[in-house]
């Protein structure tokens, strides 16, 4: 199963990251002809370039190379927080190569191309060593393991707009801390420095007392159309039994929170839980692109809910508290064209943050 059988347009070839070591993929590659107008020279295509980028800023702490790479005002989304500029990148950088012993590496980076330049979205594996203090409490000497993942606008050599998605929930764990505690502090301090959310806006599911209808959309033949028809039915129709649809009833999920679902039923069971926690929630798919990869296509997504804290679940007794929940999803398909590998993070961390926002 190839991009065009599934309806994805012909492209470029690029890089490609799952089960290449490091040491190749840091190895310089031949000139391909991709087009990479405005970048450095001597990256192979955008894959290659954002590879390298990172891995010089993060594995061999070239922190200040962010200044090269990142525009002078570029906006940086995360689960609840919100920075501007390649200064404020730096900062976060080196706060948290003070705080963590890291090794990470690339699990999959999917693309796009558009007037706008490129869109990247690179998934990651991180496992850390707590050495130092943090804004979760001092150092533990404890390890963990845990998922993140940066969707990246570039244009012109750099870096114009990110979205960025640690793992928090799977993190602050796995370190030995209380995250319901963890959280409560951090969103008193929120409400004592006046910090607001980057997001605005309620939930609306539908206009008046109408039922949530089909997605306003075509649905083509194309894998593209096809998903954002199945996650509109799951989330905004509450149709669990769309998942069937294009999931393999033996996929493996890695959920936020280091979760491991085996299974399209368990995987069910997951949304209703969530869903049952945040019961109006309204469900937006904010970008797609994909990847032809080593072992399948992956196809990767950047959602939003908008909700309030109206049941019991994961998250604790309801609050009634409006969450907004930044998420992110890669999809590795089989030859079937069926979802037998799913990714999927948001920060739960930020979900509590504002759950337990005062007032």
């Amino acid at each position: 199963m190839n991009a065009t059988s599934l309806g994805l347009p012909e492209r470029p070839r690029a890089t490609r990251v799952r089960h290449v070591a490091v040491e190749d993929l840091v190895a310089q590659r031949p000139d391909t002809g991709f087009p990479m107008k405005g970048f450095q020279p001597g990256h192979a295509d955008i894959v290659d370039w954002i590879f390298k980028i990172t891995h010089k800023i993060w594995a061999e702490r070239a922190v200040g190379t962010i200044h090269d790479t990142y525009d002078h005002a570029c906006p940086v989304y995360a689960g609840a927080d919100f920075s501007r500029g390649a200064e404020e990148v730096v900062a976060g950088t080196l706060a948290t190569l003070s705080a963590f012993d890291r090794d990470s590496r690339f699990l999959n980076v999917a693309w796009s191309e558009d007037a706008d330049g490129f869109y990247t979205s690179h998934l990651g594996a991180s496992t850390v060593t707590h050495i130092g203090p943090n804004a979760w409490g001092p150092a533990t000497g404890r390890r963990a393991r845990f998922l993140t993942c940066a969707d990246c606008v570039s244009r012109d050599g750099r870096i114009h707009t990110e979205w960025l998605i640690r793992d928090n929930g799977a993190a602050v764990t796995g370190l030995g801390f209380d995250i319901h505690e963890v959280a409560e502090r951090l969103a008193r301090a929120d409400a004592a420095a006046g910090r607001k959310p980057w997001f605005i806006g309620l939930p609306r599911r539908a206009y008046g007392q109408a039922n949530p209808g089909p997605l306003d959309r075509p649905e083509g033949p194309g894998i593209e159309d096809r998903l954002a028809h199945l996650l509109h039915d799951v989330f905004n129709r509450r149709r669990i039994d769309a998942l069937a649809r294009l999931y393999a009833e033996n996929v493996h999920v890695h959920m936020a929170g280091g979760r491991e679902i085996m299974g399209r039923q368990a995987l069910g069971d997951f949304w209703i839980s969530f869903l049952a926690a945040f019961p109006d929630a309204a469900f937006s798919l904010d970008h797609f692109c994909w990847s032809e990869e080593t072992d399948g296509v992956i196809l990767a997504v950047r959602w939003g809910i908008r909700a309030h804290h109206r049941g019991h679940g994961p998250w604790g007794a309801p609050t009634g508290r409006p969450v907004y929940v930044l998420g992110m999803s890669h999809y590795r398909l089989d030859e079937a064209a069926r979802i037998v590998e799913e990714w999927t993070l948001f920060d739960e961390l930020a979900i509590l943050r504002q759950t337990k926002a005062p007032g």
